[in-house]
């Protein structure tokens, strides 16, 4: 198989090249040799790519290791040796593609039920969003007779964090209804991810409990207290402003859904300011350590 073959079959071997291109152009060329070598084009089913997958991460590492050596180059940084440098280097570009070709495996994994129903919780945000716009922006908050001059969660943009729930225990089957206890899956989004907490429960009620929260009702679900939605009678667990805080609880709630062994989920979702605080690493290490992931 030529190296035109390898990528011209395929649409997700061409979009690993071009992905290999933006983040790691120098590996391009061993990244379709590999492509080749993998014995069998890869397709466009989860299993065709599973298939590929570990057979053509075997090959990149050795390709790459190959086409290069640090052995009697200077350390690039104090305390870290040209060859662990370079190892470092391969282990990125391996652990990148292979991360790829998983994502394409899921993506392909996805039912038709599966793609409408991100489709409609995408569709859902953005008009629960609008809606939370429409609040802040006509006055319809108040305090007495005056406005309230708060500021409203937006989500724009991030609707598509919708699918990452849907594969979750989530729904009527995981709540106890005599004990009153939640059995499913967690989610602990920010303040942002309005997305996943309705396809945690995607109906009228969780809408409502969304514009009830934003308009610092009395009553479910913060009674007021706060302009975010939680409900753990659901899964979802309330946002905090210290962003990194919803890690935490959920680094600890994975931690005893790991001690019970019931297999139970916990979700935490974070961007680039919440990943530099303490409380986020502090939580992490404690995952990684106790081998939560």
């Amino acid at each position: 198989m030529s190296r035109a073959a390898s990528t011209s079959g395929s649409s997700v071997a061409t979009r690993l090249a071009a992905f290999v291109l933006e983040r790691h152009p120098f590996a391009l060329a061993s990244v379709l040799t590999a492509l080749d070598s993998a014995g069998q084009a890869i397709g466009d089913s989860e299993s065709s790519i599973d298939a590929v997958r570990r057979k053509f991460a075997h090959d990149l590492e050795a390709r790459l290791r190959t086409n290069g050596t640090a052995a009697g180059i200077a350390n690039t940084t104090p305390g870290s040796s040209a060859p662990r440098r370079f190892d470092a280097a391969v282990e990125e570009v391996v652990r990148a593609c292979d991360g790829f070709l998983r994502r394409a495996a899921i993506r392909a994994s996805l039912s038709p039920d599966e793609r409408r129903e991100i489709l409609r919780g995408m569709l859902l945000t953005r008009a629960v969003d609008n809606r939370l716009k429409t609040f802040f922006t006509s006055g319809e908050v108040r305090f007495g007779d005056a406005p309230f001059q708060g500021k409203g969660f937006r989500s724009l943009g991030q609707e598509a964090i919708y699918a990452a729930a849907i594969r979750l225990r989530r729904g009527e089957t995981f709540r106890d209804e005599d004990e009153g206890e939640w059995r499913g899956d967690i989610v602990a989004p920010l303040i942002r991810d309005l997305g996943v907490a309705l396809a945690m429960k995607p109906d009228g009620e969780t809408v409502r409990l969304v514009l009830s929260a934003q308009m610092g009702k009395a009553g479910p679900p913060m009674n007021g207290k706060d302009l975010h939605i939680g409900d753990l009678s659901n899964g979802i667990l309330p946002a905090a402003a210290p962003l990194a805080v919803s890690t935490l609880n959920a680094a600890g709630m994975a931690m005893a859904f790991a001690r019970e062994g019931s297999g139970r989920v916990a979700l935490s979702f974070i961007g680039e300011g919440g990943s530099s605080l303490g409380e986020w690493h502090e939580a992490i290490n404690l995952c990684a350590a106790r081998r939560l992931t």
